[in-house]
């Protein structure tokens, strides 16, 4: 699956979405990894989605 579509399973090991990810970032304004990482309960298990998760979190908070 692409890797820009909102159904795209960013955190394997928590089954969350891109576009979960998508409107929690801009829900509550979260503007760095690890709090997006503390708020949203994921990225802590294997940590293979950290860099996705920093990309999205870059992505939206410059608009895209």
């Amino acid at each position: 699956m692409d890797r820009k579509s909102r159904e795209y399973e960013v955190c394997l090991c928590y089954h969350t979405t891109r576009g979960e990810v998508e409107d929690f970032i801009r829900e509550h304004g979260i503007t760095d990894l690890k709090t997006l990482c503390e708020e949203m309960k994921i990225g802590d298990k294997c940590g293979g989605c950290r860099e996705d998760l920093d990309m999205i979190l870059t992505e939206v908070n410059a608009g895209e």
